[in-house]
């Protein structure tokens, strides 16, 4: 029901030893059988993001190939930067596992495809 050009990852989650972690990379159908990621450790901010993004394999493609637009990597990377921003807060209640995001040419954003996500219920008891 959306579209976009590329299918992106992020996930997250609360390491023991590490505190908030969160992973970027290229999504879609094939991310098992062809895994292509980087890890970011909490907190981080645009640039790192940006930076993770283009140690991908994926990276050329990301920029725009063969006269395809490049796709909105500063809509990703707030994408991004808000999972790490719920996973920083102690209060947040919620981990988001993986979500899945279509690529969409500069300027037109990104799109949220799927999640899933944890909740934490606690007892006021």
């Amino acid at each position: 029901m959306a579209s976009g050009r590329r299918e992106m990852m992020i996930g997250a989650r609360m390491d023991p030893v590490f505190g908030p972690v969160v992973l970027v990379g290229d999504g879609g159908k094939y991310v098992e059988a062809m895994p292509d990621v980087q890890v970011l450790l909490s907190p981080f901010n645009d640039s790192e993001v940006k930076a993770a993004l283009a140690r991908l394999r994926i990276a050329p493609l990301l920029t725009g190939v063969r006269g395809e637009p490049a796709l909105d990597i500063d809509a990703f990377c707030a994408a991004v930067l808000a999972i790490c921003r719920l996973m920083m807060n102690p209060n947040r209640g919620v981990e988001p596992r993986s979500q899945s995001g279509a690529g969409r040419p500069r300027r037109e954003g990104c799109v949220a495809l799927d999640a899933v996500v944890y909740a934490t219920v606690t007892s006021d008891g």
